[in-house]
């Protein structure tokens, strides 16, 4: 009995066993029914064999490295009775090219100008996937502008306005500016981005904006932090905890790490506990363009970085390993709860030598490959 206590408490278990209650009450109160009338079998219609218990699915697609629990086949739908959501996190997209090489072979203007202009090109391998959720979050990296852009820095990112309805088109709802990228082009090319998603219907938050919507009944909280900085910490906590209910799902965005860098800094792991300790439910990253490790923090998950996406900013990658991150939440006993996650490799591009800025699913060895690399890279945690 004390086991059974310990696993019926267990924060993972609790969902499922949720689920099956009506499933349970209906047995007893048959058994009891039976006992009461002194028979065995008189209680089944036309004498037929006892029920079986329903049949569980298995869990979709869980990570070697997070914990599975059974989860019916509608893992994301929600009822009157029932509140749940939800989430993918995808990683850096880069809708542009470097300034001044938009016709050069291979730059991704081209790409889609010989595509015929086909928006909806760039997610058309993911988007059956993307829209398996309630919402799909990425990062931005870059501007959708016709402004001119300053010489400096180096690298400067700009997309034509109208890209921003490949997010749309694409099955992504909600992205963050908050990075090194967003003020390529000074604060007319910014404001002409948040202008452009703003008209094709994507949501956008960070440089001190918050996102709030709701889905399904629950309060969903975006917040997005530009650099890895260990003085932001107070900032970071301030901000989430004032943000947090105990029925509401805060999710928090850094940009920060080293570029080309699998294993997280300490710097990182101080920032994503410190969102964590002040209520934070789910911790995402980007920046260093290559996957990281994924930490279990109090319960909650650190996703240190999703690598790249769409992006544009480089025609010849050396890696194109990604990833899909999805994770699901729900509402039980009037507190937000995780149940389940799940991780869906991604190559970036379909051609290995020269990037064609389209995603697409990663299969059998090489999605065993990119998983066991990310087991891999999350021992690396400091």
């Amino acid at each position: 009995m004390a086991r059974f206590r310990e696993v019926r408490n267990d924060r993972r278990v609790r969902p499922a066993l949720r689920l099956l209650r009506p499933t349970l009450a209906a047995w007893g109160l048959a058994l009891l029914a039976r006992h009461l009338l002194g028979c065995s079998g008189d209680v089944r219609a036309n004498d037929a064999p006892d029920a079986e218990p329903p049949a569980l699915v298995e869990p979709f697609a869980v990570a070697s490295h997070a914990a599975a629990v059974v989860i019916p086949a509608a893992f994301h739908a929600a009822t009157a009775e029932r509140r749940v959501v939800t989430l993918s996190a995808v990683g850096d997209c880069t809708l542009g090219d470097d300034v001044g090489s938009e016709r050069a072979k291979g730059s991704f203007h081209r790409v889609v100008d010989d595509s015929g202009g086909d928006l909806a090109r760039p997610f058309s391998l993911v988007k059956a996937e993307l829209d398996k959720d309630d919402l799909t979050i990425a990062n931005l990296e870059g501007t959708l502008t016709t402004a001119g852009c300053p010489d400096d820095p180096k690298f400067r990112f700009r997309g034509r306005p109208e890209f921003a309805r490949m997010l749309a088109r694409g099955g992504v709802e909600l992205v963050t500016l908050a990075n090194n990228h967003s003020e390529d082009c000074g604060l007319r090319g910014l404001e002409e981005t948040k202008a452009s998603l703003d008209a094709a219907g994507v949501g956008w938050f960070g440089l001190g904006k918050v996102d709030r919507r709701t889905v399904h009944g629950i309060e969903i909280v975006n917040l997005g932090y530009t650099g890895g900085r260990a003085e932001i910490r107070g900032r970071v906590a301030r901000d989430v905890a004032r943000e947090k209910k105990p029925d509401n799902l805060v999710v928090v965005s850094f940009h920060w790490g080293i570029e080309s860098q699998h294993a997280a800094t300490d710097v990182q792991v101080k920032l994503a506990h410190t969102a964590i300790d002040a209520g934070a439910d789910l911790v995402l990253g980007h920046h260093p363009h290559v996957l990281q490790g994924i930490e279990e923090y109090k319960g909650k998950r650190v996703v240190y970085s999703l690598g790249n996406f769409v992006f544009g900013g480089n025609a010849q990658p050396g890696e194109l390993a990604s990833m899909i991150y999805r994770a699901r939440f729900e509402i039980v006993d009037d507190v937000l709860e995780p149940s389940v996650e799940a991780f869906i490799p991604i190559h970036i591009s379909g051609d290995a030598v020269q990037n064609d800025f389209r995603p697409l699913l990663a299969e059998g060895k090489e999605a065993d490959d990119i998983r066991s690399q990310l087991d891999r890279w999350s021992t690396l945690l400091p």
